[in-house]
């Protein structure tokens, strides 16, 4: 991969920044629940989660959301961010039957299959969380939550295919697959958890929310590629959308981090057009949608906000320059 010094741009976000006053306690509760299930037992590696400060991401991304719902969507996406390190630094990402073999296993505890003697932490983490969301869900969505878990897992292993044949993925392939490398289809699910609403399938199949949730999920994905693009280089991948245009399109690195910007800046354009033309649904009230609509737009800024106060992308690297700054022109809604 071609090395050069970079300036990373300016990330805007045209939302207000919000944030749960749970923050603090789901973040320590995150880590209890880590240490507890041992999904990570290296000192260095504990530090580094802490730093990375998971749960306040949760708390930036659903600010409205009960205290025990707010902990179990933490630990979600702590899990996920646990995976995806696997996948990047000890080497799982490069096996892909070993990794197919870890989805099934965690396809079937979301389908509620008991645990076994033999699970490793990650499935035990697992079910912990399903059980936690029956409750709180209908069957109905657990169904949801599992087929979108099952999509998130599906795209990992395409990643895990390519970095074991060593194979470029296309601008195209890629665009297509990051929505669900990134597991954020499994977030917008967990929305209705979060703000205790029901989103009919009606209004979930509608061209207009379902653009919404693309979009968001475009704003949150390209971002995360340009502030986590040094931690790719380090780890030797491609699966980062800088890259990938650079090495389809033959352009330098800076070309492609500037044109990524402009791709997100135009997504988030596109989301405020949308916005305006949702309709009205007579199966569920509109303060339900603007509850949905307010977390999408709660995940792009919080996103953001959480990245530049997290250490999780912090590191050093001599050939793009330290200088990942964001600036948000605050609308309110």
């Amino acid at each position: 991969m071609t090395k050069e010094n970079i300036i990373l741009p300016y990330l805007s976000c045209p939302f207000p920044e919000k944030i749960s006053p749970f923050a603090d306690k789901v973040h320590a509760h995150t880590l209890e629940w880590v240490q507890n299930f041992q999904l990570v037992t290296e000192e260095k590696a504990f530090k580094r989660l802490r730093l990375s400060k998971f749960g306040r991401l949760a708390a930036r991304a659903y600010p409205d959301a009960a205290l025990d719902r707010l902990e179990i969507i933490s630990d979600w996406n702590t899990w996920l961010f646990v995976i995806d390190d696997q996948c990047d630094e000890s080497g799982l990402g490069k096996h892909p039957d070993q990794l197919s073999n870890l989805h099934n296993r965690s396809l079937e505890i979301l389908s509620g299959y008991p645990t076994e003697p033999n699970d490793v932490p990650l499935i035990l983490a697992l079910e912990d969380i399903y059980r936690r969301l029956k409750p709180l869900s209908s069957q109905a969505w657990l169904l949801r939550f599992a087929k979108s878990a099952s999509e998130y897992f599906e795209a990992t292993f395409w990643e895990a295919q390519n970095r074991f044949y060593r194979r470029w993925p296309s601008t195209d392939s890629y665009t297509l697959m990051r929505p669900f490398s990134g597991g954020l289809y499994t977030d917008i699910d967990l929305i209705e958890i979060a703000e205790k609403i029901n989103i009919p399938c009606i209004a979930r199949a509608h061209p207009r929310l379902t653009e919404l949730a693309n979009l968001t999920n475009n704003v949150v994905c390209w971002s995360n590629d340009i502030i986590s693009l040094r931690k790719e280089q380090a780890h030797g991948d491609m699966h980062n959308m800088v890259m990938v245009m650079q090495h389809e399109l033959k352009i330098s690195l800076q070309e492609s981090v500037n044109l990524v910007k402009k791709l997100i800046d135009a997504q988030i354009q596109q989301f405020l057009n949308v916005e305006q033309q949702l309709p009205k649904f007579v199966e569920f009230s509109d303060h339900d949608l603007k509850k949905y609509v307010a977390v999408l737009r709660s995940w792009m800024r919080g996103n953001l906000d959480w990245a530049y106060e997290s250490k999780r992308y912090a590191i050093p690297q001599k050939n793009v320059q330290p200088r990942v700054e964001h600036e948000c022109m605050e609308i309110a809604g």
